[in-house]
């Protein structure tokens, strides 16, 4: 309950501010082409997820927004071991796996409604850039019966473009609340994944058991390819990808 009274006195103090501004400098709705907006939503992900807005003409604008979510658990993850803390595999993967993000995304907005940029209905335009840390306890039994547990990590780079469509009001003169309601995109995805163990003792059919153990985790789009030397396993994934951004709700101030 404590973020949704955050939230409210969030809400309260930006309407106080919009109210404040608005009897100083006299300024109409359409004077400011400037929006600075929060995604409240990606809060719930750990993830600071903040954008800017420029209204260019009447019915477009132009935004850029960054995000960022530090080294975090999966998540969802109490949820995630309800549903499958039953299996040891997915115990562990789920207990073990840990995420950072970093994400840039620019777009152009078209505002198809009478009231012109930056209210109403819109079509966006998008490009982005994802750069996600990785890592998880991988964990493999020798035919010998010796448990091996390299920690698997690196880092997974995505390139990707698509259209997304919402709708922002304005709430008042200076607040404004932006609905992702739908954003699909597709691209192209690369990745390194690195981890350490002495695998000095593992037979030539364990390597190829170990090697299709790998391969075989189905990633829709994405190749797959895994070397297991003596002590470290290289894994690289290479492909596309298909993505969307939804149902997000963004609280902006208009300057």
């Amino acid at each position: 309950m404590k973020n949704y009274y955050k939230l409210l006195i969030l809400v309260s103090f930006l309407f106080f501010v919009d109210k404040v501004s608005a009897q100083k400098n006299g300024n109409s709705d359409g004077a400011k082409k400037n929006i600075l907006k929060i995604n409240l939503s990606a809060l719930i992900f750990k993830n600071a997820s903040l954008q800017y807005e420029r209204v260019v003409n009447r019915n477009m604008s132009v935004a850029l927004g960054v995000s960022i979510m530090p080294k975090t658990d999966l998540p969802f993850k109490n949820t995630l071991m309800d549903e499958f803390g039953d299996n040891a595999d997915a115990k562990r993967a789920i207990e073990t796996t840990q995420l950072s993000n970093f994400s840039i995304t620019p777009e152009v907005r078209f505002y198809v409604g009478k009231k012109g940029a930056p209210n109403g209905f819109y079509i966006a335009p998008f490009a982005r850039y994802n750069h996600l840390a990785f890592e998880q306890l991988y964990q493999y039994t020798a035919a010998n019966g010796k448990i091996h547990k390299p920690l698997i990590g690196g880092k997974i780079n995505n390139y990707g473009a698509g259209i997304l469509f919402g709708t922002q009001w304005s709430l008042g003169k200076c607040v404004t609340l932006d609905w992702w309601i739908a954003g699909p995109y597709i691209g192209s995805m690369n990745g390194d994944l690195v981890g350490f163990d002495d695998m000095s003792d593992l037979s030539a059919t364990d390597r190829t058991k170990l090697k299709n153990d790998i391969e075989d985790v189905n990633i829709p789009l994405t190749k797959t390819q895994a070397t297991i030397g003596n002590n470290r396993v290289d894994v690289n994934l290479s492909g596309g990808f298909i993505g969307v951004r939804t149902f997000g709700f963004a609280l902006g101030y208009k300057f």
